[in-house]
């Protein structure tokens, strides 16, 4: 059994779906494979003395192995595929159409369903729209569909095929950590990283500024991964009092999601993220507004469960305008 650290911001929620979508992948090598989180030093090279987040793993995995595995099939056009009203089609014949879900693939192992920002769909004159002419804005919408404009124009699969092509193909991943560290020039219409939206706030720099010394970055395996984990932890198409707005652990524009310690099955795993009360786990919950740039959405950083700042507060960052989907 081997131990694996991931230095995780357990603030950063795209960080932490990263680690999400990274122990379902794990799940798909190792079973029995658990999981915990709890803070610890020495697990930054840089300031061995400095306490950071951990996601521990114990697994029988062969860590460089994996890793190296999983990052060549995060970065294949090959290892993904959409589904559309033709079908299962590579992701490039998918961009501008009704995309249901992505499908990501590894060797020998069963598919992972990518589908985070599809809640639901409807026929018109024989063809699958994911939003009906003349009806309310968040009609079929889910809340994990951050983007518009051009974004909307390349669609789930597009924007999917943008991360993928970004990956470099002479990537040498010898960890984990390296998959979700790697960090290249450009942006992410899927907007789950804090740490590189175009909110000053969070990245630490305005988005003019960033513009200007030409220093727009995206971290593209983090933001599939991130992918992976939304959707198979926090599920869309969910109806009743737990998901009032079609998305488990989301009720208006606050995300709600969870830590936890001891170690944990997958299984269970998913749960305790939800906020489910699973024995002997203990939960530490945490809330990241989505908030809004005109019609664009995007995940903020998160604080602990009761004091985040008022989901309709909005931000000034690009734009003032209100959530026009409410």
């Amino acid at each position: 059994m081997t131990t694996i650290q991931l230095a995780i911001d357990a603030r950063n929620p795209g960080e932490y779906l990263a680690a999400c979508g990274l122990l379902e992948v794990l799940g798909r090598y190792d079973a029995n494979a658990t999981s915990a989180w709890r803070r610890a030093t020495g697990v930054l090279p840089s300031l061995p003395s400095a306490a950071a987040d951990v996601c521990e793993v114990n697994t029988k995995v062969d860590e460089a192995t994996v890793a190296a595995q999983v990052g060549r099939q995060l970065g294949s056009k090959d290892a993904w595929k959409a589904i559309t009203e033709t079908g299962r089609v590579p992701l490039a014949e998918s961009v501008g159409g009704w995309c249901g879900a992505l499908e990501f693939s590894l060797p020998e192992k069963s598919v992972l369903v990518v589908d985070h920002w599809y809640e639901w769909a409807y026929v018109v004159d024989n063809k699958i729209l994911g939003k009906r002419e003349k009806a309310p804005k968040r009609d079929g919408k889910s809340r994990w569909k951050l983007w518009a404009g051009k974004h909307e124009e390349r669609g789930a699969g597009g924007l999917a095929a943008d991360l993928v092509a970004s990956v470099p193909q002479n990537l040498r991943a010898t960890g984990f950590q390296d998959l979700l560290n790697l960090t290249v020039a450009g942006g992410s219409g899927y907007k789950l990283d804090p740490a590189t939206t175009r909110s000053s706030i969070d990245r630490g720099i305005s988005a003019n500024d960033a513009k200007k010394i030409n220093v727009e970055r995206v971290r593209p395996l983090l933001e599939l991964l991130a992918a992976i984990g939304l959707s198979t932890f926090f599920p869309p198409r969910r109806e009743g009092d737990n998901a009032p707005h079609g998305v488990v652990g989301v009720r208006r524009r606050v995300f709600t999601y969870c830590t936890w310690g001891p170690h944990l099955p997958l299984a269970l795993a998913r749960m305790a993220a939800r906020g489910v009360e699973v024995a002997p786990a203990e939960l530490t919950k945490r809330e990241a507004i989505i908030g809004m740039m005109g019609q664009y959405g995007y995940l903020k950083l998160a604080r602990p469960a009761g004091i985040t700042e008022s989901a309709d507060s909005g931000n000034d960052d690009e734009s003032d305008e209100k959530d026009s989907d409410e």
